[in-house]
């Protein structure tokens, strides 16, 4: 058949030229798209992390916080349940009583040994009409089973108390002189 003329082999091959052109172009612009594919996902993948980790963070921070509140409330509940059973306690409490006080001395509660023996000489000296001396009160207390030192002790607060001064003696009576056989005064 018929060669190819030059003009014709360069339009060819200017035309392959072009194809390749084209081609290459096809191929940079399937390329471009393909990197511009891929950096969308990168960066959809990026924003995804970010998210998935400012929610993480935030979850935690709501977890610590609801810790600390929860911590929180629980130290407002035993506070108010220990003030709760202060008050119970107090309320329960019979109050306090206050014993009086005389000549700088203050009276003894009467549940105590102090008190028993407080009691054993007011009684005996309501008993006598004047302080019991200390003789009488030894018999006695011997006699209710106080210790002998306690009351001793207890008898100088119990004077300086009654402001009672000076040595307690019992009275003479008639019938006291007439049987120790002395002359009654």
């Amino acid at each position: 058949m018929s060669e190819k003329t030059p003009e014709q082999v360069a339009a060819e091959a200017q035309a392959a030229e072009a194809q390749k052109a084209a081609a290459k172009v096809q191929a940079d612009k399937v390329k471009a798209e393909k990197k511009a594919a891929d950096d969308a996902l990168k960066a959809q993948k990026k924003v995804d992390a970010d998210k998935a980790k400012a929610d993480k963070k935030a979850d935690t921070d709501k977890a610590k916080a609801d810790k600390l509140q929860a911590a929180a409330d629980a130290k407002a509940k035993k506070e108010a349940d220990a003030k709760a059973k202060a008050d119970a306690k107090a309320a329960a409490k019979p109050p306090k009583v206050q014993m009086p006080e005389q000549n700088g001395v203050r009276r003894p509660k009467p549940e105590g040994l102090c008190g028993k023996a407080w009691g054993l000489m007011d009684g005996l000296s309501s008993k006598l009409g004047q302080p019991v001396p200390i003789a009488t009160l030894l018999e006695a207390s011997i006699a209710a089973g106080l210790n002998d030192g306690n009351v001793r002790a207890e008898y100088a607060r119990w004077r300086k108390f009654n402001g009672v001064t000076g040595r307690v003696t019992l009275p003479v009576t008639p019938a006291a002189a007439a049987a120790a056989g002395a002359p009654a005064a």
